[in-house]
């Protein structure tokens, strides 16, 4: 019976050679038909800043074909702030024999805090395997927080005159990253007025706990006073509306 047993092995091993030479087994898998080229996050609305507990983000994937897509290709990726996943397995489109998107939108959340962020470990799953793109550019965003005025009618600044005795108060809030709006508290910005058609910083005021200080000065001419807030790594910053002349 092993004799038997030893020459049918032999006879199919032989026939093998004959028919193909040396040929894959027909188990083997596929590799991925997408190669991941660079992956690009636009924010969808009001640039950088987020005021509220998520914000939406384009994500637009550039993809090299570099084979026959038969079945589905999903694409999915991690979002990391510094060396810290804040995300996992977002997706970046997909592919399949009858077309493909690669257009997809993150919903970003105040909690995973400020600054630069990027997608990594941009990976692609294929015929049931997960096939890992190392050289992918892009994937970098940034979300910070959004200002606004703490005054009266949500206004950044007020100015009062009385006579040439004028008053100027500034007050300040920003979008903190798990309890809301909050004072901008103990930060200096710029009051500005313009004169001859360009603005001019008048006076640099600090802060109090309640995001608000004050400026008084005297002086005859009328014009108009705004605020500037100047940007950091964490803080969008920009400018208020100007008053009317005062």
């Amino acid at each position: 019976m092993r004799a038997l047993l030893k020459v049918a092995a032999t006879t199919v091993a032989a026939t093998s050679l004959l028919i193909g030479g040396l040929v894959a087994p027909a188990s083997a898998a596929p590799s991925t038909p997408i190669d991941v080229v660079s992956v690009t996050v636009k924010p969808s609305y009001g640039g950088a800043a987020i005021n509220s507990k998520t914000k939406y983000y384009q994500i637009t994937t550039k993809v090299k074909k570099v084979g026959k897509v038969d079945g589905w290709v999903d694409v999915y990726g991690d979002v990391y702030r510094g060396s810290k996943k804040v995300a996992s397995k977002i997706d970046l489109g997909y592919a399949y024999s009858g077309g493909q998107n690669f257009t997809e939108y993150l919903l970003a959340k105040s909690s995973w805090g400020r600054g630069t962020f990027q997608i990594k470990n941009v990976r692609t799953v294929y015929a049931g395997k997960t096939y890992k793109d190392t050289k992918v550019s892009g994937g970098k965003f940034t979300m910070k927080s959004a200002i606004d005025g703490k005054l009266k009618y949500g206004n950044v600044v007020q100015v009062k005159a009385d006579g040439k005795k004028k008053t100027v108060k500034v007050g300040v809030k920003k979008y903190t990253v798990s309890k809301g709006w909050k004072p901008y508290a103990g930060k200096k910005v710029k009051i500005q007025h313009k004169v001859g058609g360009k603005w001019k910083t008048k006076k640099t005021v600090k802060l109090n706990k309640k995001g608000v200080a004050t400026y008084k000065f005297s002086t005859s001419k009328r014009v108009k006073y705004r605020v500037f807030v100047p940007a950091t790594s964490q803080v969008v910053g920009g400018k208020s509306t100007a008053t009317p002349r005062v």
